[in-house]
């Protein structure tokens, strides 16, 4: 399926030629206000994000959903959705929702752009922190958000429960890769009114003024000793990993560092420091606790 931001991308090409295949040979005009601008977007849903690449996919995706929905009222003014478009949107909202929790996460980490603010970008020395980020999983996102108090409980609990619905919606829709739904437009605008109101309730709740420095001593970056387990340790490959509790489960680390005397055994205790290098987070500085 791609990432939200290849899914956003392919999405606009989806747009950019329809309007240049029909748009010379019907006298097709989107009425002033159908489709929403960016701008919009911005305004009524992600106060809370810098501007960035993440913020203008997502809010290009919204408007990809108010397009697709007008387009086939144009066409089929009568009919239900059809399955095919019904899983697409779905998809489409389901990305919404993860992209959004990410960003809320990502946040600290964008650089705005003084002349473009669609293209905020990250500072090089945290590009291996973004991508940790991105490597995590949805649910990790939302106990990411609990725990650093950006978003309440309960609202942590809807958007789970509501991407939950979407996922559950897809695979019914999708089962043995036949699309055999159809949605009545009035069903699917309940659906979309929830969509909206959850995002509106991000808007109005979450914490936007989380640091930088708190993003990073949440993954335990900030230079601290953190006590661990050996959970093994290959003596010929001088590979190994350490049980930790925080917000990493296995972290591996390399025997290229000088032990000594002394070699790693499983179950030992051991002190490490934590780094984020290409392949992500690694142990490091791994001495046997004393």
């Amino acid at each position: 399926m791609g990432s939200p931001q290849e899914r956003a991308q392919e999405l606009i090409r989806e747009f950019v030629e329809f309007s240049e295949k029909y748009s010379a040979q019907i006298p097709l005009a989107i009425p002033k206000g159908t489709l929403k601008t960016i701008d919009y977007y911005r305004d009524t849903y992600f106060k809370y994000l810098k501007d960035s690449e993440f913020k203008s996919n997502i809010c290009y995706m919204l408007q990809l959903i108010e397009y697709q929905i007008w387009l086939y009222k144009l066409f089929k003014p009568q009919y239900s959705l059809e399955s095919a478009l019904f899983f697409q949107l779905l998809i489409t909202q389901g990305l919404v929702i993860e992209a959004v929790v990410f960003a809320l996460i990502a946040d600290p980490l964008v650089v705005t752009d003084a002349n473009d603010r669609s293209k905020g970008s990250t500072k090089e020395e945290y590009i291996n922190l973004l991508n940790l980020i991105r490597r995590r999983t949805f649910s990790a996102h939302l106990q990411q958000l609990r725990t650093m108090e950006i978003v309440n409980v309960e609202l942590a609990e809807e958007l789970d429960a509501y991407r939950t619905q979407i996922r559950n919606l897809v695979h019914l829709q999708n089962w043995d890769g036949r699309l055999y739904r159809q949605i009545t437009q009035t069903e699917y605008n309940k659906h979309l009114q929830e969509f909206d109101s959850l995002l509106k309730k991000i808007n109005s709740s979450v914490k936007s003024d989380h640091s930088l420095d708190a993003l990073i001593g949440y993954y335990q970056l900030d230079g601290r000793t953190i006590k661990g387990v050996v959970k093994f340790y290959n003596y010929k490959s001088k590979r190994g990993q350490i049980d930790a509790k925080g917000a990493h489960d296995y972290i591996p680390f390399f025997g290229e560092e000088d032990f000594g005397a002394w070699e790693p055994t499983k179950g030992e205790d051991v002190i490490f420091r934590l780094a984020v290098l290409d392949k992500g987070v690694r142990a490091v500085g791994v001495r046997k606790k004393e």
